[in-house]
């Protein structure tokens, strides 16, 4: 029993210290990719992911094309939910910054923004299964492995990466 204590012990600490030095290079990592994305318009986003998927799943000029217009509609489509993210945030930010938050007020936009938020996700769904119905078996399932790669490395994703669905949101 000693020893399993001691093993415990050690990979406890063991996981702590890769935790403390990793924990600063993952943050560096997610800020510059928040930054970058912050520096996008919706428009250059779309564009580079399309890009980014054209490359890697060598879709043919004519899935390009589907694939632009439905990223276009996806656009048009999450506007005016993000601009209400937008607002529904600089509005909790100046709540935040009262001098004694309300924390009814601050409770009414997290719950605002959380419900906005609610409305991403079968807009999202939508456009997955347009895009993946495009592919070929071979692009589908890279297309996958795509995703399923992006969301480990992600601490979050609601809509960075316009190809999978996120359960948070």
């Amino acid at each position: 029993m000693r020893e399993w204590k001691k093993q415990f012990s050690i990979a406890f600490a063991l996981l702590a210290l890769v935790a403390v030095l990793a924990g600063p290079a993952m943050a560096r990592a997610y800020q510059n990719h928040a930054d970058a994305a912050a520096g996008m318009t919706m428009q250059q986003h779309g564009d580079f992911m399309l890009q980014h998927m054209t490359k890697k799943l060598n879709l043919t000029a004519d899935q390009q094309a589907s694939a632009k217009q439905l990223f276009t509609d996806l656009q048009a489509k999450m506007a005016p939910v993000h601009a209400a993210q937008k607002q529904l945030h600089t509005q909790l930010e100046a709540a935040l910054a009262a001098p004694n938050p309300d924390a009814a007020a601050v409770g009414q936009l997290v719950i605002s923004m959380h419900q906005s938020r609610a409305q991403i996700k079968p807009v999202m769904d939508a456009f997955h299964q347009q895009l993946e119905a495009l592919l070929t078996p071979d692009q589908l399932a890279q297309y996958k492995q795509m995703l399923a790669a992006h969301s480990s490395h992600s601490f979050h994703s609601h809509g960075h990466f316009p190809g999978g669905p996120s359960s948070s949101e």
